[in-house]
């Protein structure tokens, strides 16, 4: 979902807008107040879901670019009707607004500034949605905290991150966006991004047809995400929760399901109870002879400790096992690294949108909202 300042690693992000699914160029925090679409953790590979009966296939699956051929596929791989498929399919319109935000750019690369992105992030606007969420919704994040170990703060800080907490949900019909982005994607170079959006795609329709979403109503980002916490359909189909137990999940609405469903997601992909974004400790003394570049922790505290590193703690969960990385949060027009000691529980939201400027706003707007 950054089309800019985003990225902070090599790894490219699969194609969303900014939050929980599918990759999007832009982020709010880079054009307030726009939301921060992003994708839904695409390329991360998710469980089988025994309450929607969903297998990894969304991900997994090559799906064909020929559209009749996407269709008899869809239908004999995730069992919905072909009719039903191909009505939605040949009803889909090609969204050139989609194509032009997606298209890739030509001009020449812009510097990245974690100081530029983390102001936009902490906007008083933002700051002041925040206060009004986390109150209102206080009893239910402390029971979401307290079922989940993840700390309520951070549930409501990518809320706000994600939609200024449902302010800017997206005015693009999903099922135009993924068509679009699925047979139709401005980047010929990428196909792996055809791909994601055509399984993406797939997936809506599987929830249209089990009644859960209507693919012909529901808005969203111009790259598919939906909902106040931006949720992607694969996504949607694995990690959302009906956390007010009204019998549906209801993302644009319910704030309930919302936060639960956040919650769900980061603990599905790594999230550890009790562990902070960032470890107490001390950097190494040169901390760039260990920065990481990828979005899993590969050091333990031991090797940190033979680099310099020290901490005061002693029995922190991030003590333990390969849990821990250096970031960089760069600006690269005053030349300037910001180091910090990342844990498993910052590559979990890393999860939620492939950017360590990401990460490290929604830990510090966390930090500022509690």
């Amino acid at each position: 979902m950054k089309l800019s300042h985003l990225l902070l690693t090599p790894l490219a992000t699969i194609v969303l807008s900014a939050c929980a699914g599918t990759p999007s160029n832009e982020s709010p925090a880079n054009q307030q107040p726009r939301p921060d679409t992003h994708k839904v953790a695409t390329n991360t590979a998710t469980p089988a879901s025994s309450a929607t009966g969903v297998s990894a296939d969304f991900e997994s699956r090559t799906l064909s670019a020929d559209k009749g051929q996407f269709i008899q596929e869809v239908a004999a791989n995730y069992q919905i009707p072909a009719k039903h498929v191909a009505g939605l399919v040949n009803s889909a319109q090609i969204n050139s607004q989609t194509q032009r935000l997606m298209a890739p750019s030509a001009k020449r690369r812009v510097k990245r500034s974690w100081t530029t992105y983390r102001n936009r992030v902490m906007d008083p606007i933002r700051i002041r949605g925040g206060k009004s969420f986390m109150q209102r919704n206080a009893r239910t994040l402390k029971q979401v905290e307290q079922q989940y170990g993840v700390p309520k703060e951070i549930i409501g800080s990518i809320i706000g991150v994600e939609t200024v907490y449902g302010k800017y949900m997206g005015d693009f019909k999903l099922l135009d966006a993924l068509y679009t982005l699925g047979f139709y994607h401005p980047d010929p170079k990428r196909p792996d991004r055809h791909q994601s959006f055509r399984n993406q795609l797939a997936a809506l329709i599987k929830l249209d047809h089990q009644g859960k979403l209507n693919a012909q109503t529901e808005l969203g980002s111009f790259a598919g995400a939906t909902g106040l916490p931006q949720f992607m359909p694969i996504s949607i189909m694995h990690f959302a929760v009906d956390g007010d137990g009204d019998g549906r999940i209801d993302l644009r609405h319910s704030e309930i399901d919302a936060i639960h469903s956040v919650a769900n997601f980061l603990v599905k992909h790594g999230w550890q109870r009790g562990m902070p974004v960032f470890a107490p400790a001390t950097l190494p003394k040169n901390p760039a002879s260990v920065e990481g570049k990828g979005l899993e922790p590969t050091l333990t505290w031991q090797e940190l400790l033979a680099q310099g590193s020290t901490s005061n703690t002693a029995n922190a969960a991030w003590i333990n096992g390969r849990v821990l990385g250096v970031i960089n949060l760069m600006d690269e027009s005053n030349g300037r690294n910001e180091y910090r000691i990342a844990t498993q529980n910052f590559f979990a939201i890393t999860k939620y949108n492939n950017s360590y400027f990401y990460a490290a706003s929604v830990a510090d707007f966390a930090e500022a909202l509690k």
